[in-house]
């Protein structure tokens, strides 16, 4: 099973909520922070490019489009509704 089964072919009760994500290029990760809206994340991207010890480096906006657990077999994956 593929993305796209999982997007058009998962009822909606194996469905996850929507989000995006930051990432500063050099680093750990660092805390991840989920943000409900694209404007969200955009802000703190922005905040987190001028922040002093991330100077030149980029920061990645990321949109997530699957998740999985690994719980008692099968993994289980959810995917934005």
């Amino acid at each position: 099973m593929d993305l796209h089964d999982l997007l058009h072919k998962y009822p909606k009760e194996y469905r996850m909520e929507k989000h995006w994500e930051c990432y500063v290029e050099g680093t750990d990760g660092g805390r991840h922070y989920k943000h409900w809206t694209p404007k969200g994340a955009q802000v703190e991207a922005e905040r987190l490019a001028r922040l002093p010890d991330n100077q030149g480096k980029t920061v990645y906006l990321f949109e997530c489009v699957g998740q999985c657990k690994a719980e008692p077999i099968p993994v289980k994956w959810e995917v934005p509704r």
